[in-house]
């Protein structure tokens, strides 16, 4: 009798965290995070067309294989994978294309296209410093950047998102605000 009790009482301990998950439509899904995946992309890129097709890359990547999905896992977590992961792909290749076509020192100084908000000339002045300082940190140590400080995820999302164990993301994050401190003190 005490076995049984027991079981049962088991049993419904496990039920207890999948009785109120509901699956999530891929509508729903895009809904909720495209807004996140695009800041995610602009930050990596820093081109809003660029981005744009980031995204769009991305949440079609998600779509077809979506019936794949394991929706006992957070999909946040997985579309900024994927979205990281296309805003990557896009940056090496517009990085090739760029070494064929100009050099470093003239590849650096485009100008932005994106126009800046309507804000204070030092505020904007600062802001630009810090997208320049992290769109120039190494791709190892700049995805990290954004989804932490730009996404606000903890180390263990961004060790999901990027595939990285959690101490690696922490040691990557130690030494990419070290390469912003240098670059942001030589900029001023």
């Amino acid at each position: 009798m005490r076995r049984m009790a027991l079981h049962t009482t088991f049993s419904l301990l496990q039920a207890r965290p999948f009785a109120g998950t509901r699956r999530v439509t891929f509508d729903e899904a895009v809904r909720d995070h495209q807004g996140e995946l695009y800041g995610v992309a602009l930050r990596i890129l820093g081109d809003r067309d660029a981005a744009q097709d980031a995204t769009s890359r991305a949440l079609l990547k998600a779509f077809r294989s979506w019936a794949r999905y394991d929706q006992t896992r957070p999909v946040r977590h997985w579309l900024l994978r994927i979205a990281a992961n296309e805003a990557i792909s896009i940056a090496r290749a517009r990085a090739r294309d760029r070494a064929q076509r100009a050099s470093d020192a003239e590849a650096l100084d485009r100008p932005d296209r994106a126009p800046l908000p309507d804000e204070s000339a030092v505020a904007r002045e600062d802001r630009e410093r810090v997208r320049r300082a992290v769109a120039g940190l190494p791709e190892l140590y700049r995805v990290p950047v954004v989804l932490r400080y730009f996404s606000e995820l903890t180390l263990d999302e961004i060790a999901t998102v990027t595939g990285r164990p959690a101490s690696t993301v922490g040691v990557q994050l130690l030494r990419a605000r070290a390469i912003l401190r240098t670059a942001l003190e030589a900029s001023r």
